[in-house]
């Protein structure tokens, strides 16, 4: 039998929205200091999200721009 992958949530904040939103990745990819690609259901749109804290890349401490 193939080896199922494991999935964690993530919470995280729209940089566009400020509404909270959760995704779901692939532990595996799971690391310090790595950024995944997550596409958000707030407002469709991709971003770079930190899986350990769920900080987006380039967004201030309040989720703006």
């Amino acid at each position: 039998m193939a080896d199922r992958q494991r999935w964690r949530p993530v919470l995280f904040s729209c940089p566009r929205t400020g509404s909270k939103v959760q995704a779901l990745l692939a532990e595996e990819a799971i690391g310090l200091g790595t950024y995944e690609t997550v596409s958000c259901l707030a407002c469709s749109g991709v971003h770079l999200v930190d899986p350990t804290d769920g900080r987006v890349l380039g967004a201030t401490f309040d989720g703006t721009r």
